[in-house]
C-alpha cells in the first residue's frame, strides 16, 4: 500500500499530521513525504527528531512548471492549486493521500479510483470555519473530538463509517517535544501570550495591538509575548514587520511576528496568561488549563454563539481600559473557569492528548483495509 502525506499549505500545518506518518512507519507501514517548499523541510526534521528512527523520504512538490513560474513573479508563495496539478503524475500513484488543507479536494476526480483521500484538521476551535462543505470529498476524516463530531455530523461533512475521534495530534507530539524548554524569562514575572488572529475582521490586532504592547511596556508587574497567528504578517511589508518587532523591550517584551517557533508551542507552552480573540491557539494553551483573557474588539454578540464557545473560558474585555485589573485579577479569577476549561478542552481535543497520532494511524490503516477489500463507498 503507498501512502503519501501532502504538505502543500502553511509549513505549520506539518504539526498537525506528520506524527502519524512517524506512528505508521513505526508500525511497519512507511509512508512518503511531499512538501511545498524548503521551510516545510524545517517542520519535517523537527517532527522527525521526536520520533527516533523516523526518517522518511521526503520531495519537495512546486519546482517545476506553473507553481515554479506563480512563485518567480510573486504572485503567490505557495501556489497551491498549480502545484497539485503539476504534481497530478506523481499523486496518482498512491493509493491514499494524507493532507491537512481542503484545497487538494479540487484534483478528487483526476486521482484513480483506488486513491483515497484523508483529511487530517490543522485546528481544533469553535469558529464555524470547521464546518466545510468541502469535506464531503474526503473518503476518511479524522476529528479531534467529540464537539466538532456532532457538529461535522450535523452539517453532514462526514457520515459514519468514513471518520475516526483520535485527538488533537499536535497536542501529543508536544508532548515530545517540550522536554528541557528553558523558560522564556528568567526574571520570574508572570508571562502573558497575546495571540492575535490573522483575519482582519476577526482580529484584535489593528484596534489593540500596539497600544497592548505600550501598556506592557510602561509597567513592570509582566512580560510579554506577542506572538500572533503566522498568516497576520505573512504578507506584510519588511518595513511594517522592522516596526513592530522594534517595540520589543528586551527582557521584558518578547515580539515574534515570523519564527518556527510560532508553530511549536514555544509560546502556548511557556506563558502563564493567554491573551486573545478568536484563534485556535487557545486550546493549545489550555492542554495545561491556566487564565485566559479574550479581546471583543468589533462588538460582536456573543454570548450564546457556538463560534465563541471559547470566550466562556476567562474574562472578556470589550475595552483596553479593563486589562490592567483583568490580568492582576486573572489568577485568582481562574477558579471561576478551570473545570469549564478542562470540559471543553477533553470536549474539543479528547482530553489527555497522548496517543492521538498512534490513534489516527490506525484508524487510516483499518480504513484503508476495509477499502480495499472492496467496499468503494467513499467518493461523492
Amino acid at each position: 500500500m503507498q501512502i503519501l502525506f501532502l504538505f502543500i499549505g502553511e509549513p505549520h500545518q506539518v504539526f498537525h499530521a506528520l506524527p502519524i506518518a512517524a506512528e505508521m512507519a513505526d508500525m511497519g507501514v512507511t509512508p512518503r513525504i511531499a512538501v511545498a517548499s524548503p521551510a516545510h523541510l524545517r517542520m519535517v526534521e523537527k517532527v522527525a527528531g521526536a520520533y527516533p528512527g523516523f526518517s522518511p523520504p521526503v520531495a519537495i512538490c512546486g519546482q517545476h512548471g506553473p507553481a515554479q513560474w506563480l512563485r518567480r513573479l510573486h504572485v503567490s508563495r505557495h501556489p497551491r492549486l498549480p502545484m497539485l496539478w503539476g504534481a497530478l503524475p506523481f499523486l496518482r500513484q498512491f493509493d491514499a493521500i494524507v493532507v491537512p488543507e481542503r484545497t487538494t479536494t479540487a484534483i478528487r476526480h483526476c486521482l484513480p479510483r483506488r486513491t483515497r483521500l484523508v483529511f487530517t484538521p490543522h485546528g481544533a476551535g469553535d469558529r464555524a470555519i470547521m464546518l466545510d462543505p468541502r469535506d464531503r470529498h474526503f473518503d476518511f476524516v479524522l476529528v479531534a473530538g467529540e464537539k466538532s463530531e456532532q457538529r461535522l455530523l450535523e452539517a453532514r461533512t462526514i457520515r459514519p463509517g468514513h471518520y475516526a475521534v483520535n485527538g488533537y495530534v499536535k497536542l501529543d507530539l508536544m508532548t515530545r517535544m517540550q522536554r528541557n524548554r528553558a523558560p522564556l524569562f528568567d526574571n520570574g514575572r508572570p508571562t502573558v501570550l497575546y495571540a492575535p488572529h490573522f483575519r482582519r475582521s476577526l482580529s484584535s490586532w489593528d484596534r489593540f495591538g500596539r497600544d497592548i504592547i505600550r501598556w506592557f511596556a510602561g509597567q513592570d508587574r509582566y512580560n510579554l509575548v506577542v506572538a500572533p497567528h503566522v498568516r497576520l504578517f505573512a504578507d506584510a511589508r519588511q518595513e511594517e514587520v522592522d516596526a513592530v518587532s522594534q517595540l520589543a523591550v528586551p527582557g521584558k517584551i518578547l515580539i515574534d511576528l515570523q519564527s518556527d517557533r510560532l508553530f511549536d508551542m514555544s509560546y502556548t507552552a511557556g506563558a502563564d496568561i493567554y491573551l486573545g480573540d478568536v484563534s485556535s491557539q487557545v486550546y493549545e494553551f489550555l492542554a495545561t488549563p491556566r487564565p485566559c483573557l479574550f479581546l471583543n474588539a468589533h462588538g460582536v454578540d456573543w454570548r450564546d454563539d457556538p463560534d465563541y464557545l471559547f470566550w466562556t473560558l476567562g474574562d472578556v474585555l470589550d475595552e483596553l481600559s479593563g486589562l490592567p485589573s483583568a490580568l492582576d485579577h486573572a489568577a485568582e479569577r481562574h477558579p471561576l473557569y478551570a473545570e469549564a476549561q478542562r470540559r471543553r478542552l477533553a470536549e474539543s481535543v479528547g482530553g489527555d492528548p497522548r496517543g492521538a497520532a498512534r490513534r489516527g494511524a490506525e484508524a487510516i490503516l483499518r480504513f484503508l483495509a476495509k477499502s480495499g477489500r472492496g467496499d468503494k463507498s467513499g467518493v461523492s
